[in-house]
């Protein structure tokens, strides 16, 4: 499973320039006052792990991140230099070259990857921008590379650049290793930030027109060739449970209806919600798109999912007719449902009783988690086995005065705190919100 081990910024908006934040495997939780920018790291956080840059094509910034899996390791440096651009400039170079004599063109973005592999290989690094993309075998220059450079914002321009990379080193470790690591790396796989209100609500049932840039959440979406003998086979879908693939393709006869239905015991995170809520029972429903007959069969595109609920009594329900914070708890599990690996979650308690609370975070165990969270109860149900553990769970958020000037300063916990927090933790009586806010840490 993917983790992002560390990010670096040297320019973004109104960070304090050079920040760096190490990131725990589990625990990621980001504390500090509204305004602190706690919602904005959420969202690069999520624009690295998508490798989906498009929310910041027109604004001037230069990152570093790293990401790690099994045998692999990714070092990614991405910048748009736009500061030496007038505003109207800016949006006309919309990370290409500036619209300057042909002399003074320069290049106003440029990405380097640099891919270690664990089993001691040489560390390639690919740097493109502009002028073209070049491949480098420790530092040395090996050749140019063939890719699309002609919109360097898209999600899929990373896995564009390494691609040739991947596909090389598929050949001494083999195709499985090749599918894995590429799914696993440079595949978002349903990452996102699932915010504090309702917008991953309305994503989910394809009811939000509103794009929110830096999310990086899309609506779910299958494409499924049905065949004249009545073969099924998913030619792509998006954010859509595995489960609901793996049933619409075991099933054929499910797509004979306008509307497939899939019962909750057939899916486990929709199984889990009805038990959660003490309903009788529910129902997704694929939302048809639209149809299309071909040679090869009927190609059916279905966007956004449906919910039924039975309750207890017999009666039926949609999921419009659900309260606030059966909405979020549906939705969350929904989420957890396409992202097997990391959790963006923005206020999560939001709307959520006790018990739901506890739920969410025992999903969240095996997972790399990034919270936010007004609400003390998150806090409560964190765990912590060292200071060092503490350092790197709590990332504290604040707003300064530098230079006349305000700028948001991002960090983990200084050795100091976490040293003092630990020794509460495992001596005092306290929550774990009591001892940030004794600490004045929260």
């Amino acid at each position: 499973m993917a983790r992002l081990k560390r990010l670096r910024i040297e320019r973004f908006r109104g960070v304090a320039p050079g920040t760096e934040l190490v990131f725990n495997d589990t625990f990621n939780v980001l504390l500090g006052q509204n305004g602190t920018g706690k919602t904005t790291l959420l969202r690069l956080i999520a624009m690295a792990l998508a490798s989906n840059f498009a929310a910041l094509e027109g604004e001037d910034f230069a990152l570093e991140y790293e990401i790690v899996s099994v045998g692999i390791s990714l070092l990614v440096s991405v910048r748009n230099d736009l500061s030496d651009e007038s505003a109207i400039e800016s949006r006309i170079a919309r990370g290409r070259f500036s619209k300057r004599s042909p002399e003074s063109a320069t290049p106003a973005w440029s990405y380097e990857a640099r891919i270690r592999f664990h089993h001691h290989a040489p560390e390639h690094r690919v740097a493109v921008t502009p002028v073209g993309a070049k491949h480098f075998i420790n530092d040395a220059p090996n050749r140019d590379l063939s890719i699309p450079i002609s919109d360097p914002f898209k999600p899929d321009f990373l896995l564009w650049s390494l691609n040739e990379i991947f596909s090389e080193t598929a050949i001494n470790l083999g195709p499985e290793w090749y599918d894995t690591t590429v799914d696993d790396m440079l595949v978002p796989r349903g990452r996102g930030r699932f915010d504090e209100v309702s917008h991953a609500f309305e994503k989910m049932t394809g009811e939000s027109l509103v794009e929110h840039q830096g999310d990086c959440i899309e609506s779910p979406m299958l494409s499924a060739l049905r065949t004249s003998d009545q073969h099924v086979s998913v030619k792509q879908s998006t954010r859509v449970p595995p489960e609901v693939v793996r049933l619409i393709e075991s099933s054929p006869a499910s797509l004979e209806a306008t509307s497939p239905s899939l019962p909750h015991t057939e899916l486990p995170f929709l199984r889990d919600v009805v038990s959660l809520f003490h309903y009788a029972g529910s129902d997704l429903i694929l939302r048809l798109s639209s149809k299309k007959v071909t040679p090869t069969g009927d190609e059916l595109l279905y966007t956004g999912l449906a919910f039924i609920f039975t309750l207890e009594d017999g009666s039926v329900i949609t999921h419009d007719a659900l309260s606030y914070g059966q909405k979020r708890l549906l939705s969350f599990f929904h989420y957890l449902a396409v992202s097997e690996d990391i959790v963006i979650a923005d206020e999560l308690v939001n709307g959520l009783h006790y018990d739901w609370i506890e739920a969410c975070l025992k999903r969240l165990v095996d997972r790399q988690s990034f919270l936010t969270s007004q609400n003390p109860l998150l806090l409560d149900f964190l765990p912590f086995a060292s200071a060092e553990d503490v350092r790197r769970c709590f990332i504290l958020c604040r707003r300064e005065l530098h230079e006349g000037r305000h700028r948001t300063v991002w960090a983990n916990m200084d050795e100091e705190n976490a040293n003092a927090f630990f020794r509460a933790y495992r001596t005092e009586a306290l929550q774990v919100s009591e001892i940030l806010r004794t600490k004045g840490l929260w």
